[in-house]
């Protein structure tokens, strides 16, 4: 069953919030740049699911060759659309050391949100997904929150609230 027959989650911004609490966290990750933040990325998430992380490296490597994923002020959001996955798929990522990742504000990223969806989703919600989460990471409260945690709990409770607030203002 196709992603778009399963659930459609067009304009609902609290089913997409709660897509958007990670399902995997790591912490103290040691990432020497991007590419390697990258690597990780695609290998956490297919080691998970029985997926060919290549693929997904090279869809994540070509969004950023599009333009950086870096937000400003240490956190990016890299992403991209991947098959194999029938729902919104994202990893927290907190380096040890920040890593440059072409930040619009020139500082290197710490923080990251992986996100990756359904190739045959609609692109409409991938659009909201990306929007939802630059708004929460817009939050300079939202950030100190992630920036102070320190456990995977303390993570997953930021981004409970975080988004729940996100998504109330966007109804």
């Amino acid at each position: 069953m196709k992603f778009e027959e399963t659930i459609s989650m067009t304009h609902d911004i609290a089913q997409i919030a709660v897509w958007l609490q990670p399902q995997d966290i790591l912490f103290d990750a040691d990432v020497r740049d991007r590419t390697h933040a990258l690597e990780l990325v695609a290998a956490t998430i297919c080691g998970a699911r029985g997926l060919d992380p290549a693929p997904v490296f090279r869809a994540l490597c070509r969004r950023e060759q599009a333009g950086s994923t870096a937000l400003g002020d240490g956190f990016a959001i890299p992403h991209a659309r991947i098959d194999g996955i029938e729902r919104p798929v994202t990893l927290f990522i907190r380096t040890r050391r920040p890593i440059a990742f072409d930040a619009p504000d020139g500082r290197p990223v710490s923080q990251m949100l992986a996100i990756m969806v359904p190739e045959d989703g609609a692109k409409d919600d991938h659009l909201q997904l990306l929007a939802l989460m630059a708004r929460l990471f817009s939050e300079h409260r939202f950030r100190a929150q992630l920036d102070g945690a320190p456990n995977a709990a303390a993570v997953e409770d930021a981004f409970r609230a975080g988004t729940a607030r996100v998504a109330s203002a966007s109804s």
